[in-house]
């Protein structure tokens, strides 16, 4: 009968696991033909050059091979440290322990978890773990969680010493606007936003995101009825913070809303969707038939679907445009409001009104509607030649007669 014994990593040193038996208390010989030793329980820890802990990697129960020099472990959890702190706590469902931990195979249910105020979760059902070189090796269906965001993707590389995932192979995330904890991973509607991009790499710890595109996302507008279609949005690729929730688009940048009839093209967008705001610096080009808003800067603020343009607008709908200094518009009631040296032309009459503020409504009909504020307004319009009935001519008196 043998003896369970425990394996242990000297520090900085990978050293074989000993063995005892129970009757002669003699070092066991190795046998290539010996069936795997049963331990009650594996300890596996490793410390850095400083002699801080680095990681560890425990099991209640464990098979030991001596000649493969590979510990086959049930339910591992282990810790990874920085600064010899603990900076990660994993857990899988099976591992495989291969020279002595030199390379660490996770299968099952995997969980990382990142210990710290923000709680992120790493899931995976395959990993290869190097924990001399901080690198896990993510092959299958790699996922990462945090209060308000989901990344995914075919495979990924976690780099611990650069706190860095890289997702690749069709990465896409997922944005609920609601915070949840990731840890209990409760059950959740559809996201807000999904976002499907080439490439991402991916800080936990501070947040820092960014991708390659081409960037797709879609968007479905709160409370609006799921049989409507999505906002659809693309990019050439963005950078930005999951915790501060901002990205920033690379242009060209494209904006489709096709419940509004509303179109937006720009170079480049900030997203704040904390704050339910976008706002760009480039020019936003008009395409015809379709309600447009352009100008030097374009800000989606407040309730849904309020914009506000702040440095410049222009709005136009069939015949009509305007264009002022500052502009809000309320994209479901269609409300208008904008100041600062606007001007309204409609092409019905020519007329052309000039103010510094105004108040007023796109129509159904493509007219817009105004309702002038205090203060002057000057307003010019042409009022064209209406046919009237034939104006009575006074009879021309016969002319005199020649006289000689």
């Amino acid at each position: 009968m043998l003896r369970a014994g425990r394996a242990r990593l000297a520090p900085l040193l990978l050293t074989p696991v000993l063995l005892t038996a129970c009757s002669s208390g003699k070092p066991i010989a190795q046998d290539d033909n010996a069936p795997p030793f049963v331990f009650r329980s594996l300890d596996l820890r490793q410390q850095d050059q400083r002699g801080r802990p680095a990681w560890s990697l425990t099991s209640p129960e464990a098979r030991y091979d001596l000649r493969r020099q590979v510990a086959q472990a049930v339910t591992p959890k282990g810790l990874i440290y920085r600064d010899g702190q603990p900076a990660y706590r994993l857990q899988a469902t099976s591992g495989t322990v291969i020279n002595d931990g030199e390379v660490v195979l996770l299968e099952g249910q995997i969980r990382v978890e990142q210990v710290g105020r923000q709680p992120v979760l790493i899931q995976a059902s395959r990993v290869r773990w190097f924990p001399s070189r901080q690198r896990m090796e993510i092959d299958r269906h790699p996922q990462a969680s945090d209060p308000q965001y989901r990344l995914s993707s075919r495979h990924a590389t976690f780099l611990f010493d650069q706190n860095l995932l890289k997702l690749r192979g069709k990465p896409r995330m997922e944005h609920w606007s609601d915070r949840f904890n990731p840890f209990k991973d409760p059950a959740r509607s559809d996201p807000d936003t999904v976002v499907h991009v080439s490439e991402a790499d991916w800080n936990p710890n501070t947040g820092a995101l960014q991708a390659r595109g081409p960037v797709l996302a879609k968007r479905r507008v709160p409370g609006r009825a799921r049989s409507k279609p999505l906002q659809n949005l693309s990019a050439s690729a963005f950078a930005g913070n999951t915790q501060q929730q901002q990205l920033q688009l690379q242009g060209p940048v494209l904006f489709s809303d096709s419940v509004d009839q509303a179109q937006l093209e720009a170079q480049e967008v900030r997203l704040d969707l904390k704050a339910h705001t976008a706002s760009t610096s480039g020019t936003i080009q008009p395409k015809p038939g379709l309600l447009n808003a352009w100008s030097q800067g374009f800000d989606r603020s407040g309730q849904p679907p309020r914009v506000a343009i702040p440095a410049g607008c222009v709005i136009t709908k069939a015949k009509d445009v305007l264009t002022a200094g500052r502009c809000h518009w309320n994209w479901l009631s269609q409300e208008v409001e904008a100041d600062g040296g606007l001007e309204l032309r409609r092409q019905d009459h020519q007329q052309i009104t000039r103010g510094q503020q105004l108040r007023g409504k796109l129509g159904s009909d493509g007219t817009m509607l105004v309702f002038t504020p205090s203060g002057r307004v000057f307003s010019q319009f042409q009022v064209p030649n209406r046919p009237g009935p034939p104006r009575l001519q006074r009879p021309r008196p016969a002319p005199e007669p020649i006289r000689l």
